[in-house]
């Protein structure tokens, strides 16, 4: 139930669609997301977009992780066994990787190389490692999601601490996915995919979380995807099967509605970047494009000063 009118409706633009040189056409996969639409030998996520301007996003079935510079030049940074999902900047310059298949793994933009940090919680293998977001102490929480939903809701979602601890926040989830800390990292939202939901979870000083509650609620296919935050606090929820990104309050009062600006529905991740910090990029996954929105105020998280690749 609802009683807002409905929010002003925002139209992204294309910004950039990856070039068929760069797709693995012709190339199969075990990765298939069973849509309905075509393949198109592509399916981009994770956007993160660094201090210099470039704009890094994953292309899940053939596991690599492409730049785009800032004249939209397109390159494949590097690839590896794996099905990436999720990145996020640290402060050591390098890219954290939630990875399906092979855990949290690490990217140094100035080698190339691609190295584990987490595989295995003791000896058991995750899920699915889908998403993952940094606070300012360098705790790092992600999620795993694995094949779960409203039939096995075994979702987890962890914390790793900088000294390695790792505690399970959430056992229960309901394919958790895309999450995000709030501006004073007192609260984290986890979007549960199946469940068509957005949980809010308080964050105490102890590091354990109660009264975990539904902060947004929603329909269609599948749910919410990626989340971003801007500096007022409102949160960007990404809903791939209805092709638009919800943009609601601190409150959860409706502030606005991205649709998609082609012909791609599948609006799965969002990331501040480019001038000012003012843009959100969007990843139209199937169709292999990046869309955006020029927005009136900054991304809540800086954007990461990251290695330079080093020279040959």
């Amino acid at each position: 139930m609802n009683f807002y009118p409905p929010p002003p409706v925002i139209e992204a633009q294309l910004h950039v669609r990856i070039p068929d040189a760069v797709r693995c056409i012709g190339q199969d996969s075990e990765w298939r997301g069973g849509f309905a639409r075509k393949f198109q030998y592509i399916f981009l996520e994770g956007p993160v977009a660094d201090e210099s301007g470039n704009l890094y996003v994953v292309d899940i079935p053939y596991g690599r992780i492409l730049k785009v510079d800032p004249q939209k030049n397109v390159t494949v940074c590097c690839t590896w066994d794996g099905e990436p999902n999720g990145l996020v900047g640290t402060q050591d310059g390098v890219l954290l990787i939630a990875d399906y298949k092979q855990g949290i793994l690490s990217f140094d933009p100035a080698t190339g190389e691609v190295t584990p940090k987490l595989t295995r919680k003791n000896l058991e293998r995750f899920k699915g490692p889908n998403d993952l977001v940094l606070d300012s102490k360098g705790n790092l929480y992600f999620t795993d999601q694995g094949q779960t939903g409203m039939t096995d809701q075994t979702g987890r979602v962890y914390r790793l601490s900088p000294d390695g601890k790792l505690d399970t926040l959430v056992d229960n989830g309901i394919s958790p996915n895309g999450l995000v800390l709030s501006l004073d990292e007192r609260f984290l939202f986890v979007a549960m995919t199946r469940s068509n939901q957005v949980w809010r979870l308080p964050l105490h000083p102890d590091g354990t979380t109660s009264k975990v509650g539904v902060f947004f609620q929603s329909f269609g296919n599948a749910g919410p995807d990626g989340l971003a935050l801007d500096e007022e606090g409102n949160l960007f929820i990404c809903h791939p099967s209805l092709g638009s990104i919800f943009v609601v309050d601190p409150n959860g009062v409706p502030k606005a509605r991205i649709v998609s600006g082609t012909e791609g529905i599948n609006l799965t991740n969002c990331c501040f970047g480019g001038p000012g910090h003012k843009t959100l990029y969007i990843t139209d996954s199937l169709e292999g494009n990046i869309q955006k929105v020029d927005w009136h105020c900054r991304g809540a998280v800086p954007p990461p000063k990251l290695h330079a690749p080093r020279s040959t």
